[in-house]
């Protein structure tokens, strides 16, 4: 699935085959609830190349609603349902309704998430950002940070409100993999916690938390824990009510290079 700006695996498809019927010019299938259901394919089909959340990987980024080869209704259908040919990106081997619903979760990827309505103060969100949350020494906003935590150059163009919240408040409910910590036990005692770059047989990389690579030989490793899937903090009891809805106004406000 997917290649660079041909909108890979699932969204720029050529004309449909010869015989092929005709798909509706209106989708039949766009409630909210068919986007959550589409919402679960996309995870299936699509996810490996676009991102869980169509933000981009091996295949472009979605959430900007452009979309090369045109963005209506039967042309995503005709792009999700037929792939495009000399590309890695194949057909989507799925029912007729269920290549709809992903139509309605694709279409909703490309809706400005910036139209929602924040009680917080961006201004303020930022000033909790950079003093009182310590979220820099972990998080990247373009040149700016560290690397510990995943980048937010334009999360507030990949993410709701409420997924932001909910990363402050429950960090562990949706953090990728790359980006879990692991606890290091050294034969001599030490402890060293960070997330996992890489690991084989014989030895393990991480970046720990002060952002420093490091490497060990499993021969001299007594232990590695995997029981913590979030270095990030709870916020909920760090900072106040209003400072979580000041930090989520500005993070909503980072929007990358458009």
């Amino acid at each position: 699935m997917c290649a660079p700006l041909r909108i890979g695996c699932c969204f720029l498809a050529l004309a449909a085959p010869l015989g092929a019927q005709r798909p509706a010019e209106k989708n039949p299938f766009d409630t909210p609830q068919d986007a959550a259901l589409g919402n679960r394919l996309f995870l299936t089909h699509c996810s490996y190349c676009h991102g869980a959340y169509g933000e981009g990987g091996r295949g472009p980024d979605l959430t900007a609603g452009q979309y090369r080869l045109g963005a209506s209704d039967p042309e995503l259908f005709h792009t999700i349902r037929n792939g495009i040919p000399g590309s890695e990106m194949a057909p989507v081997r799925a029912a007729d309704d269920e290549v709809w619903r992903m139509v309605a979760f694709v279409k909703r990827l490309g809706r400005p998430i910036g139209q929602e309505k924040t009680p917080g103060n961006p201004a303020a969100g930022k000033v909790v950002y950079q003093n009182r949350g310590g979220c820099a020494a972990c998080h990247r906003i373009n040149n700016d940070g560290g690397n510990l935590g995943p980048e937010l150059t334009g999360i507030g163009r990949r993410r709701g409100l409420g997924f932001l919240e909910e990363s402050l408040l429950k960090p562990e409910a949706d953090l990728p993999v790359d980006f879990r910590g692991v606890r290091i036990l050294t034969s001599s005692g030490e402890t060293i916690a960070g997330v996992r770059l890489n690991e084989d047989d014989i030895s393990i990389q991480l970046r720990d938390t002060g952002d420093n690579l490091r490497s060990f030989l499993k021969d001299a490793i007594k232990e590695i824990r995997r029981d913590s899937p979030s270095l990030m903090p709870a916020y909920g009891s760090l900072l106040t009510p209003r400072e979580i809805e000041d930090l989520v106004a500005y993070l909503s406000t980072l929007r990358g290079a458009q």
